[in-house]
């Protein structure tokens, strides 16, 4: 359909297929101690800053690392208590100072990133080198470090690493090609990141090596809009009163997970005394179609709101390709007793449009912005 044709929501919901959120088998939460000292990277972005705040207020003594590309001051105001350093994490003798003076720390997330459709389309070779240039720099620091001394390694990965399938994904389905091009540079730079730190498990002790998180469409308020997240184009739209441009036929999938809960369940994993080494879906189960949360958005809406089927390659170049369905098994994010987010998608659209405020990242910002996908 061609963009401005609109949709009528009698359409959508004789037309769409009916989707069934699976229920993981969850183990009840385990009672866990915050860890004393924790390090985050990307750590005044959209989920960074999350996780800080989770981890401070769990009694944690909280450091960022973060670079400010992806909007500067703005992304700050939630790190109260937060110890935030201007560092670019590629620079492995900065993070190396941050480590040896402010550490030891007992946990160390690595979100730094540049991310987003937007952002990628616009440089995908930029995306790859920042990406890939974050992790090298970030182990050749650890690799300075006394191995007592060395933190746990949770890094942010993306969904985006698995080739498409009909099915779930779990952790053990195929991944894309580190030689990945243009839209797929992203996922390139996340499967080669998951190589690097798989190298380098002999920098801690067996079966403790690095954690690769893999994240499906984490998602609420203060996301970026600018990078092509779909929520907040929804609700921004929304709220000044213009249609709701919807890519394509609308019928992509995705499940959707709201980032306060994603920002719970890390920290009681920050905490867990044996979870494992090697790839972790993180995500929620908050499953539906991009036509499916465009109603949510607009029966969210205190003024009536128009949905509008556009081609995406008019926003985003002939360079796009879509995934028409993304969701994750979550069974062994279960068994870890951490909690699997659960908010419905009613839920998280209403508290995303009430708490969402307009945003303003600086457009193909550098490699410290930790946006999750």
């Amino acid at each position: 359909m061609a963009r401005g044709a609109g949709v009528d929501s009698k359409d959508i919901r004789e037309e769409r297929p009916a989707l069934i959120v699976p229920t993981p088998c969850m183990r009840p939460l385990f009672e866990f101690q915050a860890p004393a000292r924790a390090l985050v990277t990307g750590g005044a972005g959209f989920l960074g800053s999350a996780l800080c705040s989770q981890l401070r207020a769990a009694g944690a003594e909280v450091f960022a690392l973060d670079d400010l590309s992806a909007g500067g001051a703005a992304l700050t105001a939630p790190l109260d208590g937060v110890h935030l350093r201007r560092v670019d994490v590629s620079r492995s003798e900065e993070v190396a100072r941050v480590l040896t003076e402010a550490g030891p720390f007992d946990v160390l997330f690595h979100f730094a990133a540049k991310v987003g459709v937007r952002a990628v389309l616009n440089d995908p070779e930029a995306a790859r080198i920042g990406n890939e240039a974050a992790t090298a720099g970030l182990l050749q620091a650890l690799s300075r470090l006394p191995a007592k001394e060395r933190p746990r390694l949770f890094a942010a990965s993306s969904s985006e690493v698995y080739r498409e399938s009909a099915g779930e994904l779990h952790e053990e389905c195929s991944l894309r090609s580190v030689s990945g091009v243009g839209r797929w540079a992203y996922a390139a730079s996340k499967v080669q990141g998951e190589r690097l730190l798989d190298s380098a498990r002999g920098l801690w002790p067996r079966g403790l090596g690095p954690v690769h998180l893999r994240f499906f469409n984490v998602v609420g308020p203060g996301q970026d809009s600018a990078r092509g997240f779909v929520l907040p184009r929804f609700i921004e739209a929304a709220k000044e009163g213009r249609p709701l441009c919807v890519h394509g036929d609308g019928r992509s999938v995705r499940t959707y997970a709201h980032v306060d809960e994603v920002a719970s369940t890390l920290a009681r994993l920050a905490a867990h005394p044996t979870a494992p080494e090697g790839p972790l879906n993180v995500g929620g189960t908050a499953r539906a179609s991009v036509l499916e949360l465009a109603e949510a958005v607009k029966a969210a809406s205190p003024a009536p709101v128009e949905l509008d089927l556009v081609d995406p390659r008019e926003e985003l170049g002939a360079g796009f390709e879509e995934v028409r369905v993304r969701t994750p098994r979550l069974e062994r994010l279960a068994s870890l007793g951490c909690g699997v987010p659960s908010m419905s998608l009613r839920a998280l659209v209403e508290d995303s449009f009430q708490r969402h405020t307009m945003t303003s990242a600086v457009e193909g910002g550098a490699t410290c912005a930790s946006r999750a996908s």
